[in-house]
């Protein structure tokens, strides 16, 4: 993804807000995708990126001089040798269109408001003059000559070019760390938060994507990309450390601190605002401590790849693992070490659950942490699942009534139609009872049969496995001792 795609992703919302026809207070909220019209091929876009990063670097060369649109389209022939005049024809007409944008101004200061205060009026109007509406028309990238039809980028697409090659990078950082040191020269202290707001932006933006990479091992890409500058980035870290320790030392100086005082109350009297130096040196300290928290992540995640431990670290399909224990038996050591840990019924088919196998994982995990695994459940489900509650409390006791009288396999359950309920469709919860043998009763058990199904339901869906599972209540044989019948669960 390039800078012009990351700029557009962070605005093409703001544009659907803004060209939204929704009427206010209307009660329907909810949003459908949008169709967008275009070729859906980025042509005409990467067109108009490559022509205005063209025109950048000509303006820094030329002192902003027009340039012909036949020195651009010798460019874009690098990129697109059968590029014809009348596309670059196209794609300059339109960027050096303008097009309306309408926005709010924020309510002005308290000196501007008493000075021109009109008089009052009703609430609706008030509340509509506290954010004035405006609008610009400021919006062409590409200024073109009518005459020549020479081509220059306007005020506005210097701007975006420039917005679009600022991508936060840690990088970069360290630059704007100096920013306070100037800011408390200059005795701009009310920058001072912004400026750490923007670094904290990029510490943890890299802290996320070293805990994407921990939590999936297969970004081989950006993994390499991250040893690669793992130098460049301990180096960013050191410098912008050492430089905001310096701004710190600096507000406890007496000179700062008089400067600070009188600064705090002009602003009072200006804006009314109350400014505390503690407000400055918290905004320094949380910047600190984002940096220790990276710097040690970033250390153990070179301490796991040189020690071959990086696979280990991400999301486990624990169905997939039972699916091929089920299909080929395990190992003989691998048996060894589930049958200490899990007590299955039968050495050549064992089935693990989640809850033995989270300390096996932990106790790897704690070798350089004591942190546990965190498990990306973003795209899951929510915990809470009503229609499985409403599922088990009305159909509950009648199914462990049915299962006290015989084992029920899961084709006899999709047969007798439990997974009907209240009209809806309740297969995923009658399967979760089949899985998770506690929502039903503690007492009972799964067994699985060497022989597979095949069942289709009545709207057509096929459900089909190579082993049958049953539910049925345990009978622990004689000499078993509790523990030991908790654990073969």
């Amino acid at each position: 993804m390039t800078a012009w795609s990351k700029l557009l992703v962070a605005t093409t919302r703001l544009l659907d807000l803004h060209d939204s026809g929704h009427e206010p207070g209307s009660p329907f909220v909810h949003v459908s995708q949008e169709s967008r019209r275009g070729l859906r091929d980025g042509y005409w876009l990467d067109l108009g990126c490559l022509l205005l990063d063209y025109l950048l670097d000509v303006d820094f060369a030329t002192n902003s001089a027009f340039v012909s649109q036949t020195r651009c389209l010798a460019h874009l022939r690098e990129f697109y040798p059968e590029l014809a005049h009348d596309d670059l024809g196209f794609v300059v007409n339109l960027l050096a269109t303008p097009s309306e944008v309408h926005f709010r101004d924020a309510p002005p200061t308290p000196e501007v408001r008493d000075a021109f205060a009109p008089p009052e009026p009703d609430a609706g109007e008030a509340a509509e003059a506290r954010r004035a509406m405006r609008s610009t028309k400021r919006t062409a990238l590409i200024e073109k000559q009518s005459q020549t039809g020479q081509v220059r980028l306007t005020a506005s697409g210097r701007q975006a070019v420039t917005l679009a090659s600022q991508v936060e990078d840690l990088l970069y950082s360290e630059y704007d760390a100096a920013k306070v040191l100037a800011a408390l020269a200059r005795g701009d202290f009310a920058r001072i938060p912004d400026i750490t707001n923007q670094i904290l932006l990029a510490i943890r933006a890299l802290t996320q994507e070293l805990r994407r990479v921990r939590e999936n091992p297969t970004r081989e890409g950006k993994l390499a990309a991250l040893l690669d500058n793992e130098r460049h980035y301990h180096n960013a870290l050191s410098s912008i450390q050492e430089t905001l320790l310096d701004a710190r030392a600096q507000l406890s100086t007496p000179r700062l601190m008089e400067r600070f005082a009188d600064w705090r109350e002009r602003e009072a009297a200006r804006h009314g605002e109350e400014w505390d130096l503690r407000m400055l040196s918290s905004a320094i300290g949380r910047v600190l401590t984002a940096i220790e928290n990276l710097s040690r992540r970033l250390s153990e995640l070179l301490a796991d790849i040189a020690e071959g431990r990086i696979q280990s670290m991400g999301v486990v399909d624990f169905a997939d693992v039972a699916r091929g224990l089920l299909a080929a038996p395990a190992a003989p050591r691998m048996s060894e070490a589930l049958v200490t840990r899990l007590m299955p019924f039968h050495v050549d088919v064992a089935m693990p659950r989640l809850a033995p196998l989270t300390p096996l994982l932990e106790t790897r995990r704690a070798e350089t942490s004591h942190a546990a695994l965190v498990f990306d459940e973003a795209q899951d489900a929510a915990p809470e699942d009503p229609l499985l509650a409403r599922f088990l409390e009305a159909r509950g006791p009648a199914l462990r009534a049915r299962i006290q009288k015989a084992p029920l396999s899961l084709p006899e359950a999709l047969a007798e139609g439990w997974h009907r309920f209240e009209g809806d469709d309740c297969l995923a919860q009658l399967l979760n009872t089949f899985v998770d043998t506690e929502l039903l009763d503690s007492h009972l058990r799964v067994g699985i049969e060497a022989r597979g199904f095949d069942v289709t339901l009545d709207d057509g869906r096929v459900v089909q496995a190579a082993v049958t599972p049953s539910l049925r209540v345990a009978t622990p044989a004689a000499g078993t001792s509790p523990v030991n019948e908790d654990a073969s669960r």
